[in-house]
């Protein structure tokens, strides 16, 4: 798995990258093979900005968030943004395969 962490206007923390690489490995449950991950960090005024690029085997997911408090609370918003992606697209394609199944099975009678 490849991340690439990008910052603006800000210094990340190498606790940070660590933090952010744990909580990267949790997505891996969902079934799908995660290639890589481009994370830019920045600040702009009084906000702190996340986007975070999820590169997966026939997928590409973009979370993006803002916030005033820190910059670990913006991290942790996009990762919940990403998680529920992941989490659509994968009871998208069950579905998919239950349908498909389903006519599989009613053809045949």
């Amino acid at each position: 798995m490849r991340i690439t962490i990008t910052a603006r206007h800000i210094e990340v923390p190498p606790l940070f990258q660590e933090l952010l690489l744990s909580k990267l490995q949790k997505l891996d449950h969902f079934g799908h093979k995660v290639l890589g991950l481009h994370a830019i960090f920045g600040r702009e005024r009084y906000f702190y900005t996340a986007e975070l690029t999820l590169t997966a085997k026939g997928l590409n997911l973009v979370g993006k968030a803002k916030d005033r408090r820190d910059l670990l609370t913006c991290m942790e918003a996009a990762l919940m943004k990403l998680k529920e992606q992941l989490r659509r697209h994968e009871s998208k394609q069950l579905e998919k395969r239950r349908r498909a199944a389903r006519r599989g099975k009613a053809i045949a009678f």
